[in-house]
């Protein structure tokens, strides 16, 4: 028998219904018994950790003679909450889940020929690109051709469950058909696809652990988003405006086929692109990053493990507790507000000191907002600075803290302070007091860059309320009954953004669920403004139009936080009606686009900050909200089109 003929009988055993029987409850079986096996490893993991917490003595001694609250109690909890999170148990249950679904999507579309065959070629030229000399090319391709497996696997599955007999998932099937088909789409696909399996690649091994995956997170989750909304700007517009030009959408119409079914099997292709993308995209991202972060960190010997014998690692701790979380952060509350009226009597006199020199000087309301936010400014600035002669420390108050009270969650404090140009062999030595009096033992603090400490819910009030006083130096005990303070040499500022409080709430790995998810609603809604432009203008005017309005949309928490610098005066102080007129249409077009722009969630997944399902709900109404509105404008525009007519070439 030759082989051609034994490719042809394995080909019809493939596809004999029995085989895929059986081939299904074999994956199933192992498929279970993998989530099984996860599913109890993870449950005793910290079984050894909670019997050493529960032998930590409840209180402690400070340098003052003063007994405390053990901090490492908080810490130990933390810890143990973290190796919780991180558990491989879960990763193998959830990539179990993944793989068996994919299997039998594989075993059930008659790929199960043709896919260990490019699966081996793939894992062939990664193995010889190790051994050969070109490891970046090798690990490139296998990447490359995993993602491109598993993307036509799910296009396939797609068209599959879209077979049904009904002119909206006609649409969309053939849709998901021209994606393949059109260049404009495979340029974007084949660009996505190799910047995801380059990236590890460019990973540095020399960087802090928590720097590698905070990197990776952030341009991988980034790139797939701008490279899939690209896309659907371009693939959105030209399904439809392609269609006329060629005349193939008089074939569809002369159908049974009613304008709001085109508009919406238009869009349902197009957002479902997207999601099999972004579902792509998601499987390699999550995968490679919990990879990761079973490698070492920076003093560790395995993860987890530290060189020194110690219970985490600085790089550990805030890899866990700011990038791979789910995270609430409150930043301390300012003593006064910009509407204070000390900064009117401030502003007041800024301009009588003004006028002794120069009579005419008269400032418009904009100048004079301008110099009512520096005065704020400075008086912050000053605020965040701690003498260590004058004042000696500074009092900062958190509020909102009363879910960490309620459910007992450690805190974790991020602080970072500047001081003499931030000389690398410079050390601060800060003491933490509390409102009751407890002061945490001093801290011998670098210049320039984060640090974390552990704290006890137990100093949060009943209203959710915390308080610190942070001192510039550090208390001694001279005897029992005298306690001497000794400073630092110089004043230490606290950036804007240096002080933190923050909590996990919830599993980074859920969170990155919801961050998924939030992005498929974005790029749906971008979906549908690219089919609405495309229902009246040719290609290049639907481009233009709503690509613009995806810029303006990523663009607004920006233009935001630029407005103020813009002003509405000229370099000289006058006033300016074109800097006016620009100052009002900007301010109001990028208020249009605040829900779109407070989900952040690339940023938020880079930063381990929680996106709640409350927030989701509130983004996925508000977007729906939309889309709805421009596919209701998309199907009347639509209605009255010329189908016989178009302008372009």
């Amino acid at each position: 028998m030759s082989f051609r003929q034994r490719l042809s009988k394995l080909d019809q055993l493939q596809r004999s219904r029995a085989f895929k029987i059986a081939m299904t409850v074999a994956v199933l079986i192992a498929m279970v018994v993998l989530i099984g096996y996860g599913l109890l490893n993870e449950s005793d993991s910290t079984a050894g950790l909670r019997s050493q917490m529960e032998q930590l003595p409840s209180t402690v001694e400070t340098s003052t003679g003063e007994r405390i609250e053990n901090p490492e109690i908080a810490r130990a909890q933390l810890i143990t909450q973290m190796i919780e999170n991180a558990d491989p148990g879960t990763i193998i249950a959830v990539s179990a889940l993944f793989g068996g679904l994919i299997l039998v999507l594989v075993i059930w579309l008659n790929l199960g020929l043709i896919y260990p065959l490019f699966a081996l070629v793939g894992a062939v030229i990664f193995f010889a690109g190790q051994r050969l000399g070109f490891p970046l090319t090798g690990s490139i391709i296998f990447g490359m051709t995993t993602l491109t497996l598993v993307f036509i696997l799910l296009m396939r599955g797609m068209s599959l469950a879209m077979s049904f007999a009904h002119p909206i998932l006609a649409i969309a099937r053939n849709v998901l058909a021209e994606a393949i088909r059109m260049k404009i789409s495979l340029v974007f696909i084949v660009m996505l696809f190799f910047v995801l399996a380059a990236l590890p690649m460019l990973l540095n091994d020399n960087e802090s652990l928590r720097y590698r995956i905070q990197s990776f997170l952030q341009y991988a989750t980034g790139f797939t988003y701008i490279f899939t909304a690209l896309l659907v700007v371009f693939f959105g517009a030209a399904t439809i405006s392609y269609e006329q030009r060629e005349k193939v959408i008089w074939q569809t119409m002369t159908k049974p086929v009613a304008s709001w079914q085109y508009v919406l099997g238009k869009w349902l292709g197009v957002s479902t692109l997207a999601a099999i993308l972004l579902c792509v995209s998601a499987i390699g991202v999550f995968q490679f990053t919990e990879y990761l972060r079973l490698l070492p960190a920076e003093g560790e010997v395995a993860a987890f493990v530290p060189k020194d014998g110690s219970d985490i690692t600085e790089d550990r701790l805030k890899l866990e507790t700011q990038v791979l979380a789910a995270r609430v952060a409150k930043i301390p509350a300012l003593p006064f507000s910009p509407n204070d009226a000390s900064f009117d009597q401030a502003l007041a006199m800024h301009i009588e000191n003004e006028r002794r020199l120069n009579p005419d000087y008269n400032p418009d309301s904009a100048e004079r907002a301008a110099i009512r936010q520096k005065l704020f400014k400075d008086e912050m600035t000053q605020y965040l600075s701690i003498d260590p002669r004058a004042e000696q420390q500074e009092t900062f108050t958190f509020y909102g803290l009363q879910e960490a009270k309620e459910k007992n969650l450690p805190l974790t404090l991020r602080y970072k302070i500047n001081a003499e140009g931030n000389r690398p062999d410079m050390f601060y030595i800060l003491t933490f007091f509390f409102e009751d009096g407890t002061m945490l033992p001093p801290r011998r603090t670098g210049l320039g860059f984060s640090h974390s400490l552990t704290i006890s819910p137990e100093f949060i009030d009943d209203t959710g309320k915390l308080a610190i006083q942070i001192y510039n130096g550090q208390f001694f005990a001279e005897s029992n009954e005298v306690v001497r303070f000794q400073a630092n040499v110089n004043t230490f500022t606290i950036p804007p953004d240096g002080l933190e409080i923050s909590y996990t709430v919830g599993s980074y790995r859920s969170n990155f669920v919801r961050v998924y998810f939030v992005l498929w609603v974005k790029l749906a809604l971008l979906a549908m403004l690219a089919v609405w432009a495309s229902s009246f203008a040719s290609f290049p005017v639907a481009c233009l139009i709503s690509g613009g309005l995806f810029f303006i949309g990523e663009s607004a928490g920006f233009v935001q936080g630029a407005l103020p610098g813009w002003g509405k005066t000229n370099v000289d102080g006058d006033p300016s009606l074109y800097r006016t007129v620009i100052y009002y249409i900007a301010d109001n077009v990028s208020s249009l686009f605040k829900v779109y722009n407070d989900l952040r969630p690339t940023k938020r997944i880079a930063e381990g900050e929680l996106l709640s399902w409350g927030r989701v709900a509130g983004g996925v109404f508000t977007l729906g909200l939309v889309t709805v509105l421009f596919y209701g404008l998309g199907v009347l525009i639509f209605r009255r089109r010329q189908l016989a007519i178009y302008s372009g070439n």
